[in-house]
C-alpha cells in the first residue's frame, strides 16, 4: 500500500470514526483502531488514537448545550481504577506482535458489538456498595484495552446503559471518561513516544478529519432516531471488526 493511500485511508477513517462518536457518544476508537493497526505500527497507532481521542472528546464536551450532564459518582472510580490498568495494557502492547494485536482488537470490537445487540440490556443494581467493584473493574479493564489496543468504550458503554442513565447523560459521562481515560494513556505511553513515527501531513489531516466529522455529527445527532442509530453504529463497528480480524490472520 503506497504512502498516498495510506494516508488518505487514515484521513477518511477518522473522520468517519469522528462523525460516528459525536453522533452516537461513543465509537471513535472502534471504528479506528481496526484501520490504523493495518497500515501503521502499533505503538504509533495506539498514540495517533490516543491524542485525536483527547482532541474529539473536548469538542463534544464544549459544545454541549448548556453544562455537560456527567454522572461524578460513575466516572470518578473508573477513571482511579483506569490507573494501574493502563499500566498492565503497556505492557501486552510491548509484548504482543502486530498480527496478534489486529486479531485481540477486531475479535473484542465483534464480541462487544454482539453483545450490545442484545434486545434488552442487563439492569445492575443501584445499590452503591455492590456497585463500586463492578466501577472499578470496569475502569481497569477500559484502562488496560485502552493502552492495549485502543478500544475501550463497549465496557464503559455498558456499564453505564446499565445505570439507568438517560441518553444525555451517558453521552456526556461517556465523552469525560474517554477525556479522562486519554490523558492516562498519553502518560503512561511517554516511555514509547520514540517508537512512534507519523509525518506532518497525515498528522495535520487526522486533525481536520476530526474536526470535520465532529461537526457533521453534532448536526446528524438530533435527526437521527436511537434506533436506526443503533443499527447503523452496531453494523460500522461490525465491520470495522471483521476487517480487523481478516487482516491480522492474513499477516500471520
Amino acid at each position: 500500500m503506497s504512502d498516498a493511500v495510506s494516508d488518505a485511508l487514515i484521513a477518511l477513517a477518522v473522520g468517519l470514526a469522528a462523525c460516528v462518536q459525536a453522533t452516537a457518544g461513543m465509537g471513535f476508537a472502534l471504528v479506528l483502531s481496526p484501520v490504523l493497526l493495518v497500515v501503521l505500527a502499533p505503538t504509533t497507532a495506539i498514540a495517533l488514537m490516543t491524542a485525536l481521542g483527547l482532541v474529539l472528546n473536548l469538542l463534544v464536551l464544549l459544545n454541549r448545550t448548556g453544562s455537560p450532564h456527567v454522572v461524578w459518582e460513575e466516572v470518578r472510580p473508573m477513571l482511579i481504577a483506569a490507573v494501574p490498568g493502563s499500566v498492565c495494557g503497556l505492557l501486552l502492547l510491548r509484548s504482543l506482535p502486530k498480527p496478534a494485536l489486529e486479531i485481540g482488537v477486531g475479535v473484542v470490537v465483534v464480541a462487544l458489538t454482539l453483545v450490545r445487540l442484545r434486545p434488552r440490556p442487563v439492569r445492575v443494581s443501584a445499590a452503591t456498595d455492590r456497585a463500586q467493584p463492578v466501577r472499578l473493574t470496569v475502569g481497569a479493564l477500559s484502562g488496560a484495552l485502552s493502552t492495549a489496543i485502543g478500544v475501550n468504550g463497549p465496557p464503559l458503554a455498558m456499564w453505564l446503559a446499565s445505570r439507568r442513565l438517560g441518553f444525555d447523560a451517558i453521552r456526556d459521562s461517556l465523552a469525560a471518561l474517554f477525556l479522562g481515560m486519554g490523558a492516562i494513556t498519553a502518560l503512561t505511553l511517554i516511555p514509547t513516544l520514540g517508537d512512534v513515527h507519523l509525518g506532518a501531513l497525515v498528522a495535520g489531516c487526522c486533525l481536520v478529519g476530526v474536526l470535520a466529522g465532529n461537526a457533521l455529527g453534532s448536526r446528524l445527532h438530533p435527526r437521527i432516531g436511537p434506533r436506526r442509530l443503533e443499527r447503523l453504529l452496531s453494523v460500522i463497528i461490525l465491520a470495522s471488526g471483521l476487517s480487523a480480524v481478516v487482516f491480522g490472520l492474513v499477516a500471520l
